[in-house]
């Protein structure tokens, strides 16, 4: 007896030294790449020096029209998160992307991710970018807040906001923070240790900022891009930054009142009935408001329901 107790008590040694190990050399693997990574993909846009750090900035196509697309909370990469639909609509619009501090080709920052320092970069980010105003502001998931403070503080500028499976600003303010920075910080772990890269080499993304969606949708060239930044902005800290602020910027958006008259479009997930209430409740934002759910669609819409989410950009663009 206490000999098989001493081999099962050695079997247990040898399987936690095998998965130590693992981890080890995954997360020295994760390094050397990353650093890799970082010299072979380089910016594919313009930096431009806002509020004391680099932001990256892309721009595509001509038009009236000036389309400013905003990354949700997480995202790795504007550019390859919003490449199908600057494509698409760069014959009837210019369109722009950028990358919040700390993501994409965007600089890290100490400055906190309150709502109006991220509006204000932006805002500062067209100015010196030489963009056209008013603007049709796109944005997806928590970037609802931006699009809507933005708004807040420069009306004359926005000629009016799609929200890409946004949630409402009440919303944010009660939604427990601690969820998110518990995903925030399990994705962190998956990206230090190199597991996240690990389980991807074998074909398998993870269903974490649309990337499983998002991946088999771009051409091969923009993959590896697309795979480099997933890889590597995962659970960072500047996202973690941002969940920190999530119910503040909430209550900040609702005190600062209703948008009026700018033409607000909401298009949402079949997510269920709570979500669908959230989706209602943005209409109230606005006088001239919309929403439409998409039927066999996920979080990250612009990939999963890409034709539908163009045509009613394509409609709104006509319409106002």
């Amino acid at each position: 007896m206490k000999r098989i107790l001493k081999n099962k008590s050695k079997l247990k040694c040898i399987f936690l030294f095998l998965v130590i190990s693992l981890l080890i050399t995954c997360g020295i693997w994760q390094e050397i790449i990353k650093k890799y990574e970082i010299q072979k993909y380089k910016s594919v846009g313009e930096l431009y020096s806002i509020n004391s750090h680099d932001m990256h900035l892309y721009s595509l196509g001509r038009g009236e029209n000036t389309i400013v697309f905003i990354a949700g909370s997480g995202t790795p990469c504007a550019y390859t998160d919003f490449y199908y639909l600057q494509n698409k609509l760069q014959k009837y619009a210019r369109t722009v992307s950028f990358d919040h501090a700390g993501f994409g080709w965007s600089e890290k920052t100490d400055i906190p991710r309150k709502i109006d320092n991220l509006v204000n970069e932006l805002h500062d980010l067209l100015e010196t970018s030489n963009q056209t105003a008013p603007y049709i502001l796109v944005a997806h998931s928590l970037a609802s807040l931006e699009a809507l403070r933005y708004a807040q503080k420069n009306p004359s500028e926005v000629k009016g906001i799609i929200l890409l499976d946004g949630g409402s600003p009440n919303f944010y303010a009660d939604d427990p923070e601690i969820n998110s920075l518990l995903l925030n910080r399990t994705n962190a772990v998956l990206r230090v240790t190199g597991i996240n890269r690990l389980i991807g080499t074998i074909g398998i993304k993870l269903p974490f900022v649309g990337e499983n969606v998002r991946y088999s949708s771009l051409p091969d060239a923009i993959k590896k891009i697309d795979a480099a930044m997933y890889y590597n902005n995962l659970g960072n800290k500047h996202n973690l930054d941002v969940i920190r602020y999530i119910n503040e910027n909430a209550k900040t958006v609702i005190e600062n009142g209703y948008l009026e008259d700018i033409p607000l479009l909401v298009l949402s997930s079949d997510s269920g009935k709570e979500w669908e209430l959230v989706q209602q409740e943005l209409l109230n934002w606005s006088n001239v408001s919309k929403q439409i759910t998409f039927e066999n669609s996920e979080h990250y819409i612009h990939w999963t329901n890409e034709k539908d989410v163009i045509s009613e950009i394509m409609q709104f663009i006509e319409d106002y």
